[in-house]
């Protein structure tokens, strides 16, 4: 009986009144930009799915680069269905060690989510990328299952639509792009920990600066004047 408990107790399944939880904030990793970090309250959580939207092509990796660095070294880093080829050599120059990713591409969405899953429960990764576009609450739920059991978050990435199925997701991000970097705003959060909404906008110039648009205030006039012809 003893060892059924244990074992119960290792898969979290038993409840006790003696172990309180620990702040949300001490269990975060930052994002690698303090803005975003302040945003949520510490950084991206230990676990769960992380829901992103966007247009597409905006700069998502790029953001997500510095946490994906900082945190390889607990295991692999999988892509898995990415919209295009993952480039191996963008991935060494965000810092990221080729032979620590894992590039899966499924035939079928639902090959996709199984792999996701199995990643996810694994114990090996460190962090886990899906492009997925339409999923159902129950496979959401099995996600999440999965990351708390293997202690790996699941950055879900998608386009941004109108009146799209609100999902049980740990966090949800809308991105949007900016001369300056990308825009950030949580439009949910598990348990409403920290401010609920929000948003900010992330500066890519100390990380990317030859991305970045210069501002007004660094833009050196390149008009020479010349003098007056003599006139008469």
């Amino acid at each position: 009986m003893q060892d059924i408990i244990q074992n119960l107790k290792s898969q979290h399944l038993v409840w006790q009144a003696n172990l309180t939880k620990a702040d949300p904030q001490q269990l975060q990793t930052s994002s690698g930009f303090s803005e975003l970090d302040d945003l949520l309250g510490g950084g991206f959580p230990p676990n769960g799915v992380v829901e992103m939207e966007s247009i597409g092509s905006i700069g998502e990796l790029r953001l997500l680069a510095p946490y994906l660095k900082a945190t390889q070294t607990n295991g692999m880093t999988a892509f898995i269905q990415p919209p295009a080829l993952v480039n191996s050599l963008f991935l060494h120059y965000i810092g990221l060690d080729i032979n620590q990713v894992w590039v899966v591409t499924p035939t079928h969405p639902k090959d996709a989510l199984w792999a996701a899953e199995q990643c996810l429960k694994s114990g090996v990764c460190s962090n886990v990328l899906l492009w997925q576009e339409e999923l159902e609450i129950h496979q959401v739920k099995r996600l999440q299952v999965a990351s708390e059991q293997g202690t790996c978050p699941l950055f879900m990435l998608k386009t941004d639509t109108i009146n799209r199925l609100s999902l049980p997701v740990s966090l949800s991000l809308k991105l949007k792009g900016d001369e300056q970097g990308i825009h950030v705003e949580v439009l949910k959060r598990k348990g409403g920990w920290n401010r609920g909404r929000g948003s900010v906008s992330i500066g890519f110039q100390h990380h990317y600066p030859q991305l970045v648009k210069p501002s007004s205030e660094t833009v050196h006039s390149t008009v020479v004047n010349f003098p007056l012809a003599n006139q008469g």
